[in-house]
């Protein structure tokens, strides 16, 4: 009977031993922090071949935790740590495993990589509202994103599909390049002066004409800026001039240009050129195109710092010369710069020379109006007028998209 007893007691010893060593324990955990910020340490965890849901489970009961555990999560486990939290071991755990999580707040989301939570894609739709819409999707993509995108230009929305971090980052790209930019307004004026006028302008302030080039690369922008800088009046006497017929405003267009981006102006008239082909009958075919003829315009300003901006401007100037057969010739004059300049400053810009040939009817008064006879008493002069064409150019704010009125 002693003997039985002793066997029954050492079959229930082993029962016990298999299932500490088949399921292994955790110690109790103790709490370290205050208030809210209070974190679970669990002391001692030890574990031997056990299962590795049963191990999460269990881990996650002890320390306050919900778990949401995939079905692709199997196996067992053989670990055992010291003075850990439950974030910590778990990492442990399933880096062990080729396993990934998501937390948010006390739940923990646990599977294989592309199976939790945070990577399950879904569609995000972004309202774009100043930028453009299909340069925000190029912009996606250059930066490796790992998503799919769709500019949907009607609606001014970017669609994207992929995972919830995914999904931040471009939230984040957007915040950063939709803004509202700023507007300069660009005040122009196109004036056109005799060259003769010019001259006796510079002499009445002491220039010779000896010291400048009146020729192709005239120094009227020069005159222009060296008589602003002894505190002259430049703006006075070219209206004295336009008063007297020696020059004339030819336009004085405002236009306003997005920072970055090229305006245009065109000051002139569209010339018909006809060109003449034969089709392949052999009829004659005769096509009719325009030409751009007057003051053509471009810039583009980048606004910098301190009210200051870099100008980049293109000018052309064209106008009509003699005929050549049913067609005229077309003189063209341009000017490419870039410019440093700041909000109010009144830039210059000269050496814009044509030459026009002028027939002035020279008659003896009374006797060249004389029917038939009148011509004996006539006779055409022809003079060479050459005149400069002067482009200032002032750039203003435009007050409600300046730059700290927007969100740079």
């Amino acid at each position: 009977m002693a003997k039985q007893r002793t066997v029954f007691i050492c079959f229930l010893m082993a029962l016990v031993m298999q299932g500490i060593v088949g399921s292994g324990f955790a110690a109790a955990p103790a709490q370290t922090g205050t208030g809210g910020g209070q974190e679970v340490i669990l002391h001692q965890i030890s574990f031997y071949k056990a299962d590795l849901v049963a191990v999460l489970q269990q881990l996650a009961a002890d320390c306050g935790y919900n778990v949401i555990i995939a079905p692709e999560v199997k196996g067992t486990v053989t670990i055992s740590l010291t003075g850990v939290t439950f974030e910590e071991a778990l990492k442990t755990i399933i880096q062990n495993h080729g396993l990934a999580y998501q937390r948010e707040g006390r739940n923990f989301w646990i599977g294989p990589p592309g199976k939790i939570q945070a990577d399950q894609e879904s569609f995000g739709y972004f309202h774009v509202k100043y930028a453009d819409v299909k340069q925000v999707a190029d912009l996606v993509q250059k930066l490796n994103i790992p998503a799919v995108t769709w500019a949907d230009e009607r609606t001014r929305r970017l669609v994207a599909l992929g995972s919830p971090a995914t999904l931040q980052r471009i939230s984040q790209v957007l915040n950063m390049v939709d803004l509202k930019m700023p507007q300069v307004n660009l005040e122009v004026k196109v004036i056109e002066i005799s060259s003769s006028a010019l001259k006796e302008l510079g002499a009445n302030y002491g220039y010779k004409n000896s010291s400048f080039d009146w020729g192709v690369d005239s120094s009227a922008a020069k005159m222009i800026l060296d008589l602003t800088t002894n505190g002259h009046s430049w703006t006075a006497e070219i209206a004295a001039l336009i008063s007297k017929g020696q020059a004339r405003l030819v336009s004085a267009p405002s236009i306003t240009a997005i920072d970055g981006k090229t305006a245009s102006i065109m000051i002139g008239d569209q010339i018909p050129i006809e060109t003449t082909d034969k089709d392949a009958e052999g009829d004659i075919e005769k096509t009719v195109t325009y030409k751009d003829v007057g003051v053509k315009l471009n810039f583009t300003p980048r606004i910098q710092q301190n009210d200051e901006l870099q100008l980049d401007f293109k000018t052309e100037v064209s106008s009509l010369g003699e005929k050549m057969g049913e067609n005229y010739k077309i003189g063209t004059r341009e000017a490419t710069s870039c410019l440093q300049v700041k909000i109010g400053e009144t830039i210059v810009i000269g050496g814009l020379i044509s030459e026009k040939e002028r027939e002035n009817l020279m008659k003896v008064p009374i006797l060249g109006d004389l029917f038939l006879l009148g011509k004996l008493f006539q006779r055409t002069e022809k003079e060479k007028e050459k005149t400069e064409l002067i482009i200032t150019i002032t750039p203003r704010w435009n007050q409600g998209v300046m730059p700290e009125n927007v969100n740079l």
